[in-house]
This record gives structure tokens, C-alpha cells and sequence, in this order.
């Protein structure tokens, strides 16, 4: 039973994710969650436990120290690891392309999707009322009034 109470609670324990280490500032985690662990998979310095991401805490942790600010410790990073170091690439240059190219994709595939339901719409609207005789009206009014 204590088992099953214990299973229980740790189905619900959710971890503490978005909560900087105690030995660090809350700044040195902003910035820390800003760049990508050079060895994990799909994480951030801050959220990663490597070797390498404790050390990246302790450089930004000794930067913010000397008085640099998050743009210049990310510009250190950046001049050693390239811009692959960012979580998120800046939106400038070549990059800019990566950003704008779905919303410019999403807006051909609408004024497409667009044109094409007008067009539709409107042979829909010509073939419909060319191919109706008056016989065929009369007839399905005459279905429709009766009881």
C-alpha cells in the first residue's frame, strides 16, 4: 500500500525545470537558457547537467562578475562556438530567411488555396444554373411543398 501511495506521488512530482541552480544567480540562468548545450540534445546551458554546461554557468556567472552584459557574454560564445551556440538565431542576414520563409509559404498557400475555391465556387455557380430546367424546378418544388 505505501508503495502504491509512493508510485502515486512521484507520477504527479513534476521537476524544477525553470529554477536556476542555488549556486547562481537567476541572471546567470536567463542568459544561460539562451544558449545551446554544445553536447546534449535539444537543451539549454541552464537546463542540462553536463560537464560543459556547468562550466558555460560559471564563465557567464564570472562575465556578469566583471561587469559585461548578456549581449557581450553572448558575443563570447558566439566567437567560440559559432552561432550554432544560440538557442535562438539571430534574425538578421541569411537567418532572416529561416524565420519569414513559413509565414511567406503560409501566404502562397492561402491566396492559392484562395483563388482556387473562387474559381471553383464560380464554375459551381454556371454549371448549376445553366443545367436546371424549368420542369426540374417545378417538379422539385412540388416535392419540397408537399407533406
Amino acid at each position: 500500500m505505501a508503495y502504491c501511495l509512493w508510485l502515486l506521488g512521484s507520477a504527479f512530482a513534476q521537476p524544477a525545470a525553470n529554477t536556476p541552480p542555488p549556486d547562481f544567480s537567476p541572471r546567470v540562468f536567463e542568459i544561460a537558457r539562451e544558449l545551446r548545450c554544445p553536447v546534449c540534445q535539444g537543451e539549454s546551458v541552464a537546463e542540462s547537467n553536463a560537464g560543459i554546461s556547468q562550466e558555460m554557468r560559471r564563465i557567464i556567472a564570472e562575465q556578469l562578475a566583471q561587469g559585461k552584459t548578456k549581449e557581450q557574454i553572448k558575443a563570447y560564445f558566439v566567437s567560440r562556438y559559432g552561432p550554432w551556440i544560440l538557442y535562438e538565431p539571430p534574425r538578421s542576414g541569411l537567418t532572416l530567411w529561416v524565420w519569414l520563409a513559413p509565414l511567406v509559404g503560409v501566404g502562397f498557400i492561402g491566396a492559392g488555396l484562395y483563388f482556387y475555391l473562387q474559381s471553383a465556387r464560380r464554375r459551381l455557380l454556371e454549371a448549376g444554373a445553366a443545367e436546371v430546367s424549368e420542369e426540374e424546378l417545378r417538379r422539385a418544388e412540388a416535392e419540397l411543398d408537399r407533406p
